[in-house]
C-alpha cells in the first residue's frame, strides 16, 4: 500500500501525523531508558569522591621524575612535614610558656600518624670534655631552668642553624617540626590533620585558662590537602548553584516560557550528572582541575540546545507542523551541532599531549562530557519536544516576528557600511596584542591557586615571615655507588662550602647536608669551641666519619645534633642529601637563583677537582613541579596546532575550498591573540592553570564560526545569492550565536568567585576570550566572507 501523495508529490498531512505517532511512541521508550539511566547516574554521583594529590602534577616519563622517586627511595619524601608555630608575645625564652610547649610536644607525638616531634627543647648536643674525654649530653634549651635561658638564648644566637629554623629571628616565636607517616593517603592526612588541630586546640584553650597568651599557627602537606579538598567541596556546589540561576535567567530571556526553560535546563542537568557518573565509574575523583568541568558542561551543552531550540521555533513561526518543524531544525541544525561539539572535544582532547596528568585527565573527562551532552541533545531533547505541546503557532512574517530580527537586520548593515573601520580596528588590536603578549612570563608559585586572604595561605605566609618558609629545597649529591667520596680529600670541605653557597645565593633557611653536620659535630666533639666548627682533614676527618657513622642506627629518643647520618648520605645508592626551606619566591626565580648557584658551585668543583668526583643536581617535590613550566608553552602550542588543524579538515571538506578554510581560521585565532595580549598587558602568567584556557576558548569559540558557516552554505545550496545568504545567515544565526555566547560567558563568568586563582583566571581569560569571539564571529567574519565585486 503506498502513502497517500499530495499532488506535488508530498507527504500528505495524515502521513505525517503517522509518522509523529510512531516517533512519540519511540520517544517514551527513549524516556524511559533514560529515566533508568539517570537514576543509575545519580547513584554513581553520590560516591564520588575529592581529592588532592600534590604528585600527581608532576612531569610524567621525564628523566628529573625517575631520579627523585630513586631519590626518595634512598632517603624519604621531603613534604611529610607538620610546622607548628608558637608565638608567645613577651618572648619564647619565659617559663611557663616553655613548660607549655613541652607538654604540647608529648600531646603531639601521640598523635597516629605522627612519627616524631622535633622540638627545640628536646635538642640535645653531644659534647665531649676535652679534658676527660667524655661525651655527655647537653640540652640546646634548659627549659626547666629559668636561670639558665639567658644563658642559652645568646648560645643559640651565636651557633648557626637554630635562629630561623627553630626560632624566629625575634625572639617570639618558636617551631615545632612533625614528621609523618610518608605517603599517607587522602583519609590519613585527614586523620593526622584532625589529630593535630585536636591537639592544639586543647593546647590553646589550657593556655588560655592559665594566663598564657599565645598564637597557634601550623602548615604542611596534610592541612593544605585538607583545606584544598574542602574549598573543592564548597566550590563545586557554588557553581551548580549559580549556573543553575543564570542558566534559568538567560533561557528566560531568550524564550520567555516555562517551556523554554525547563526543557533545556533538563538537558543540560543529565549531561553534567551523566559526566560526574562516568568519574567516578572509571575511578577518577574531583580534583583542583576537574573542580570548573560542571561549570563547562552546564554552558557547553547549552549551546546545542540552544541552536536545535532556536531552529525549532522558527521553523514554527514559518508555518510547519511540530513534527516536520522538528525534524527539519534536526536536519539543518544536526549536522552544524554535531561538527561543533566534535571540534570542542577535540579541543580538550588536545589536552592529552601534556606532560602533566592531572591536565589530561581534565581534557579526557571534559571532552566525554561534551560527548555526553550531543547525545542527549539528539535523544533526550527530541524526544521531550515530540510528547510535548507546541509553544508556537505561525506568523505570517515568521522573520519579522521574532523579536531579534529587527536588530540584527540594522546590525548587519551597519557592518557592512563600516567594514573599513571595523578591519582598521581589528588590524590596530591584533598589532597591538601582538607587542603586548610578548610580556606573558612561564611561572608558577606552590600556593598559587590560594588568594592572598585565604587562610591558609597566610599560615604559610607566616612561616615565610617568621622562619625559613616552608617550600622544601632537595640538593642530590651523586656520586659512584659504593664509593665513600666524603672520606677522600677536600670533598667533604667542598660540600660544606656549596651548602653556604646555597643559603646566600637561594635565601635557603633550616638547612641540614652533610658538611654542616660535619661541621657541628667537629665542634660537639671538641668541647663546643667555636674555632672547631670547620671540616678537618686527614686522620681527624677519618675518626669524625667513623664516629657520625655510628649514628646511623642511632635509636635515641631525643634528637641531637649529629644523629641520622644515614638519612644523609647513603654510600650504597652512591646519593648524599642536602635539604633546606626556602620561600616561595616563584619559579622563575628559583631558577634563577638556581642557575646562579650551580655555576659558581661547579666553578668551586673544577678548582678544587681534576676528575671531579661527585655533582650536584636540585631535585624533590618543589623542583618537579616548576619543571612543568618547561613544558607548558610546547603542550599549549602543539594543543593549539592540533585543534587548527581539526578544524581546517572539517571546514576543507564543508566546502571544499582553501579560502574558506583560511576564513574559518581567523575568526578563531583573532579571539586567542587579543587574551594573549590582555594577559601580557595585565602581568597574567603563563602557568598551569592558564596554559588550557587557549585549549578551551578555541574549542568553545570555533562552535559558532561552524554554525555561521554551515547554515551560509546550505543557504548558497538553495541557490540564493551570496549577499542575500550572508544577511539571512547573520539574523537567523545572530540569535544563537548572541544567546549562547552570553551563557557561556556568563557561565563562566561565576569561576571568577572561585577562591582558586587558576579557576578564577579560568573565568576570566574564557569569559574575555568568548567574548571577543562573538564579535568577530558578527563583526569581522562577514566581512570576510563579502562575494568579491566583479
Amino acid at each position: 500500500m503506498t502513502p497517500q501523495t499530495t499532488h506535488h508529490g508530498a507527504p500528505s498531512e495524515r502521513d505525517h501525523s503517522a509518522a509523529a505517532e510512531r516517533w512519540r511512541r519511540r520517544a517514551g521508550w527513549v524516556l524511559i531508558v533514560i529515566g533508568g539511566l539517570t537514576a543509575l547516574a545519580g547513584w554513581r554521583a553520590t560516591e564520588l569522591g575529592f581529592n588532592y594529590d600534590f604528585e600527581s602534577f608532576f612531569p610524567e616519563d621525564q628523566p628529573e621524575t625517575a631520579f627523585y622517586l630513586q631519590f626518595r627511595d634512598a632517603f624519604t619524601t621531603d613534604n611529610d612535614f607538620i610546622l607548628v608555630g608558637l608565638e608567645h608575645e613577651d618572648g619564647v625564652f619565659d617559663g611557663p610558656f616553655l613548660q607549655a610547649v613541652q607538654a604540647l610536644s608529648q600531646s603531639l607525638d601521640t598523635v597516629p600518624g605522627v612519627t616524631d616531634v622535633v622540638s627545640p627543647l628536646d635538642i640535645t648536643l653531644p659534647v665531649r670534655d676535652p679534658a676527660l674525654g667524655m661525651v655527655f649530653q647537653r640540652p640546646l634549651l634548659r627549659w626547666d631552668d629559668p636561670e639558665k635561658f639567658a644563658a642559652d638564648s645568646t648560645a643559640i644566637w651565636q651557633r648557626q642553624g637554630f635562629v630561623g629554623s627553630a626560632f624566629s629571628a625575634d625572639g617570639r616565636c618558636l617551631a615545632l617540626t612533625l614528621t609523618q607517616t610518608p605517603m599517607l593517603s587522602k583519609q590519613g592526612c585527614d586523620d593526622i590533620a584532625a589529630g593535630v588541630d585536636a591537639v592544639l586546640a586543647a593546647w590553646t584553650m589550657q593556655c588560655a585558662t592559665e594566663g598564657i597568651t599565645v598564637e597557634v599557627h601550623r602548615a604542611g602537606r596534610a592541612h593544605a590537602q585538607v583545606h584544598y579538598v574542602s574549598v573543592m567541596e564548597r566550590e563545586v556546589a557554588l557553581f551548580v548553584g549559580l549556573g543553575l540561576v543564570l542558566l534559568i535567567a538567560f533561557l528566560y530571556l531568550a524564550f520567555r516560557t516555562w517551556w523554554g526553560i525547563v526543557i533545556p535546563l533538563a538537558v543540560i542537568l543529565l549531561s553534567g550528572l551523566g559526566t560526574l557518573a562516568f568519574m567516578e565509574v572509571t575511578g577518577k575523583e574531583i580534583d583542583i582541575m576537574t573542580i570548573v568541568l560542571p561549570t563547562i558542561i552546564f554552558v557547553v551543552g547549552m549551546s546545542d540546545v540552544v541552536h536545535i531550540i532556536t531552529r525549532y521555533l522558527d521553523e514554527l513561526r514559518a508555518g510547519l507542523p511540530p513534527f516536520p518543524a522538528l525534524r527539519k531544525a534536526f536536519r539543518e541544525v544536526g549536522v552544524a551541532t554535531f561538527l561543533t561539539s566534535l571540534t570542542t572535544a577535540i579541543g580538550f582532547l588536545t589536552l592529552l599531549s601534556s606532560s602533566i596528568g592531572p591536565i589530561r585527565e581534565f581534557g579526557a573527562y571534559t571532552a566525554a562530557g561534551v560527548f555526553i551532552a550531543f547525545g542527549l541533545a539528539f535523544t533526550l531533547l527530541p524526544s521531550v519536544l515530540l510528547r510535548s505541546k507546541a509553544p508556537l503557532k505561525s506568523t505570517d512574517d515568521p522573520e519579522q516576528a521574532s523579536p531579534w530580527s529587527r536588530p540584527l537586520n540594522v546590525l548587519f548593515i551597519a557592518v557592512l557600511r563600516r567594514r573599513k573601520a571595523i578591519l582598521f580596528f581589528t588590524l590596530l588590536a591584533s598589532v597591538a596584542s601582538i607587542a603586548a603578549l610578548t610580556r606573558i612570563d612561564v611561572n608558577n608559585y606552590l600556593l598559587e591557586d590560594l588568594r592572598e586572604d585565604d587562610p591558609l595561605r597566610q599560615e604559610f605566609q607566616y612561616f615565610e615571615d617568621a622562619f625559613a618558609g616552608v617550600r622544601p629545597y632537595e640538593l642530590a649529591i651523586r656520586f659512584p655507588a659504593g664509593r665513600n667520596i666524603l672520606a677522600e680529600p677536600q670533598v667533604l670541605a667542598t660540600l660544606d662550602s656549596i651548602e653556604h653557597m646555597l643559603e646566600a645565593e637561594l635565601g635557603a633557611g633550616a638547612l641540614i647536608g652533610p658538611g654542616r653536620i660535619a661541621r657541628q659535630a667537629h665542634r660537639l666533639l671538641n668541647g663546643d669551641r667555636p674555632t672547631q666548627a670547620r671540616i678537618p682533614q686527614g686522620p681527624s676527618l677519618e675518626k669524625l666519619l667513623k664516629q657520625l657513622e655510628r649514628t646511623v642506627n642511632d635509636n635515641s629518643e631525643q634528637p641531637s645534633a649529629t644523629a641520622g647520618w644515614g638519612d644523609w648520605v647513603n654510600v650504597d645508592a652512591g646519593l648524599a642529601r642536602v635539604a633546606a626551606r626556602t620561600a616561595d619566591l616563584g619559579a622563575t626565580e628559583i631558577a634563577e637563583r638556581n642557575a646562579r648557584f650551580l655555576a659558581k658551585s661547579q666553578a668551586l668543583i673544577a678548582s678544587r677537582f681534576e676528575v671531579p668526583p661527585f655533582t650536584i643536581e636540585p631535585t624533590g617535590t618543589a623542583n618537579l613541579i616548576d619543571l612543568n613550566n618547561r613544558f607548558l608553552a610546547s603542550d599549549m602550542v602543539l594543543g593549539l596546532l592540533i585543534a587548527f588543524g581539526v578544524v581546517a579538515l572539517i571546514v576543507g571538506i564543508l566546502f571544499r575550498s582553501i579560502r574558506m578554510v583560511l576564513v574559518s581560521l581567523v575568526p578563531n585565532v583573532l579571539p586567542l591573540l587579543f587574551i594573549a595580549g590582555y594577559m601580557g598587558a595585565a602581568d597574567i602568567d603563563l602557568k598551569v592553570s592558564t596554559s588550557i584556557i587557549f585549549t578551551i576558548a578555541f574549542g568553545i569559540a570555533v562552535d559558532d564560526t561552524l554554525h555561521f558557516l554551515a547554515k551560509y552554505k546550505l543557504l548558497l545550496s538553495q541557490g540564493i545569492s551570496p549577499l542575500w545568504a550572508l544577511r539571512r545567515t547573520f539574523v537567523s544565526t545572530g540569535k544563537a550565536i548572541i544567546v549562547t555566547s552570553i551563557i557561556l560567558c556568563g557561565g563562566f563568568a561565576t569561576l571568577m568567585l572561585s577562591s582558586f586563582e587558576g579557576t578564577f583566571h579560568i573565568g576570566l581569560l574564557v569569559s574575555l576570550t568568548l567574548a571577543f569571539a562573538v564579535l568577530v564571529d558578527l563583526a569581522v567574519l562577514p566581512l570576510l566572507l563579502l562575494p568579491r565585486r566583479p
